[in-house]
């Protein structure tokens, strides 16, 4: 695409320009400029990391000012380098580089106001704050994993939409790390995945400072990281210690050697200490607080800067970054006239790019999630109607990319539609990702392929081991990352395999996160809405509970009343004297309960409500016209009992873990039947005779956050 060399290539005899002492002073300056202004942070907060952004100062240099094409007027621009900082702990570095190469939104006084109330410098990097940070970053492992997902989507959206001459994707994807991330099984997951699939873009940058929280890394941490990464398959290059002057060359030599290995991912393990230059150098006390006003002022004067001053950058300094800002900028306008040919030559696929990159749904696409026509389409378990849910539209969204960890048969989620096939290294057309049994993994690789851009990656899993992968849903929330989570075998239902498999408690878990949707259909209808509601929400992560067993399609449901997360499902004829609340399978049970509660003259509402969040969305008039004030309710889940408070007065729910046998036994072991929930109800309708019913929907709701940036 340009002519222009990335760092470390050669001249054109092949030599290499060696730098004068002048060029390597300035080089020096830079680097010790970047480390003041990063130790400056803490010290201004009187919290953070300076010692990991002093050691990495070299790294970060050489990759910001000579390697990477970003661009801070267009931040999003589809081809720029992707950059993640997965030891986030470290971010005073990424704002000091942000900084120095223009973004606007990091200037000195935000960069003085890091870890303050609505600043754009938040104690580890957030991406939904700060122009330039791709993921959130800060609970090790993470990053490095997400930037397993980015060089997947390089290599899908390059084997889609490049064409000969018109390259639109051809970029790296480049990851700082410290040793933490590489003790979090997280990362090994991800980067074992990461050289099966031979991902030659992306290139791993390894602080190996040998110092973590405790101490030195022969407290715990003594395997070989190298061999480990050369047994996943991955080129594995060592560089020296580079805190002394003229050193960084090694460097700049290994990222060349990185970038011209496209067979397999690369780390450059790297030598370095941790405060460099500070009395606390190579100590964990560097790590996790400030260095202090006489020792950062005397680390400065080694520095050969000015001890008093803060956040200082030299006007030669400046310029270096400046210079590169200018080069980055033409290498996007450079780009957007490539893209300007190619639109020209293939507007089809260049349209369906801004469509992607703008989370835009074609149109009508949702009208092809599939209706049921109750008592004469066939019953099924609700992972089948998913399956045909997913695949009614995955044709329409060829963005749509995903797999299964290792249990694609009980999941149901591969996809059958042309282009479906398996994503591997010599076919990264695919949208099919074998994940194998790596949960964590999968779900931070699916948060690193939404972060990509343009793709709506879907991940699947039984209920239950969504706990392995819950830290990384957490960021998919927290991220504002609209991943789809299908998640089967929802409940004790599932039967035999009992207990350990059994997720009682992971309704609850998930329903308490903020931003994210946890949605369990009862039927067929439900679970088109579910589908529809997830491919809508970009920023809402959603997660879909599945049933393995077989549930009667319901009478009355329809996906346009789902899609308010509850909704009447049957009524009686009378004002109610009853309401039955559940969701998934325990719906169909309320159904037949409330036929036998109104056959012996108590007025039973049923209510299903696939999605509690969504439900609490509605307007307030709605809600109370479904929870009608002086109406006892009694809810029925077949998993844990909180949350359901908010609704109901009396539950029937899981409070142990469950058991191994047929489901039908499991139901009746712990009162999913219909004659249970017949005879609670009564009883809750005699509970509250004669006396007053409390309105549960009738209490304020306060909003106790005070307005800020963000």
């Amino acid at each position: 695409m340009s002519s222009t060399k990335r760092a470390g290539e050669s001249n054109e005899n092949g030599s290499k320009a060696k730098k004068t002492k002048k060029e390597i002073d300035l080089e020096l300056q830079c680097i010790n400029t970047i480390r003041a202004f990063s130790a400056d942070m803490p010290e201004a907060a009187k919290s953070g990391h300076p010692g990991a952004p002093m050691g990495m100062a070299p790294f970060a240099h050489v990759l910001f000012a000579e390697t990477m094409r970003v661009s801070p007027t267009k931040p999003k621009w589809m081809n720029r380098d992707r950059f993640v900082l997965s030891n986030g702990h470290a971010c005073a570095l990424q704002y000091t580089m942000l900084h120095l190469m223009g973004y606007p939104q990091v200037t000195k006084e935000e960069c003085a106001r890091f870890r303050q109330l609505d600043s754009c410098t938040p104690g580890h990097p957030e991406s939904f704050v700060t122009d330039g940070i791709e993921v959130c970053t800060g609970p090790l492992g993470q990053g490095i994993s997400n930037a397993v997902g980015m060089a997947i989507g390089e290599a899908h959206m390059a084997a889609n939409f490049n064409k000969p001459g018109l390259e639109i994707f051809n970029h790296y994807t480049y990851v700082f790390c410290g040793d933490g991330c590489l003790q979090e099984g997280v990362s090994g997951e991800a980067c074992s995945l990461a050289g099966h699939l031979g991902l030659g873009k992306l290139i791993v940058l390894y602080d190996d400072n040998n110092i973590t929280i405790d101490g030195h890394t022969d407290l715990s941490f003594t395997e070989d990281v190298a061999m480990r990464y050369e047994s996943y398959g991955w080129q594995v290059i060592t560089v020296g210690e580079i805190s002394e002057e003229g050193a960084v060359e090694d460097l700049r030599t290994a990222i060349a050697a990185a970038q011209k290995e496209t067979s397999k991912p690369t780390m450059i393990k790297v030598k370095t200490i941790i405060g460099w230059g500070s009395t606390k150098a190579n100590t964990h006390s560097v790590h996790g607080a400030p260095l202090g006003t006489e020792d950062l002022a005397a680390t400065k004067t080694k520095y050969g800067l000015n001890p008093g001053e803060h956040f200082q950058v030299s006007d030669e300094v400046k310029a270096v970054y400046d210079a590169r800002i200018a080069e980055n900028e033409g290498f996007v306008t450079e780009w957007e006239g490539l893209f300007a040919k190619y639109k020209e030559a293939y507007p089809t696929e260049a349209a369906e790019l801004e469509r992607r990159f703008s989370y835009q749904l074609p149109e009508g696409t949702l009208a092809k999630l599939p209706t049921f026509e109750i008592g004469k389409d066939k019953d099924l378990a609700t992972r089948k109607f998913g399956q045909m849910a997913l695949n009614s539209v995955a044709a329409d969204l060829p963005e749509l990319i995903g797999g299964s960890a290792d249990l694609t048969p009980s999941n149901l989620t591969n996809l059958s539609c042309e282009g479906g096939g398996d994503f591997q290294k010599d076919t990264p057309a695919g949208r099919y990702l074998r994940f194998g049994v790596r949960e964590h993994g999968m779900a931070a690789i699916c948060n690193g392929l939404f972060a990509y851009g343009g793709l709506r990656p879907f991940c699947a899993t039984f209920f239950n081991f969504a706990g392995y992968a819950l830290g990384a849903i957490r960021l998919s929330a927290l991220s504002k990352f609209g991943v789809i989570y299908i998640m089967t075998h929802d409940s004790i239902g599932l039967g035999e395999d009992g207990p350990t498999h059994q997720p009682v408690e992971m309704c609850e878990s998930i329903r308490s996160m903020p931003n994210i949707n946890l949605m369990r259909p009862a039927d067929c209808n439900e679970t088109s809405a579910c589908y529809g509601i997830a491919l809508e929400q970009n920023e809402t992560p959603s997660v879909i509970c599945l049933s393995r067993q077989t549930l009667p399609g319901l009478a009355g449901s329809s996906v346009e009343k789902a899609q308010k997360g509850g909704y009447i499902l049957s009524d009686s004829s009378a004002q109610p004297q009853l309401i039955l609340v559940a969701s998934g399978s325990e719906v169909g049970c309320c159904v037949e309960a409330a036929a036998k509660l109104n056959a012996d003259g108590i007025a039973t509402r049923v209510v299903s409500m696939p999605c509690m969040d969504l439900f609490l969305e509605q307007p307030l008039e709605y809600q109370k016209s479904v929870f009608v004030s002086g109406v006892p309710c009694l809810s029925v889940e077949a998993s844990a009992v909180h949350g359901w408070h908010r609704f109901s007065h009396a539950q029937i729910g899981m409070t142990r873990f469950g058991a191994s046998a047929p489901a039908k036994d499991l139901f009746a072991k712990f009162g999913f039947t219909t004659e249970n929930v017949v005879k609670r109800g009564v009883e809750l309708v005699e509970f509250y005779k004669g006396g007053a019913v409390p309105d549960l929907m009738n209490r304020p709701v306060f909003d106790n956050v005070v307005a800020g940036a963000h």
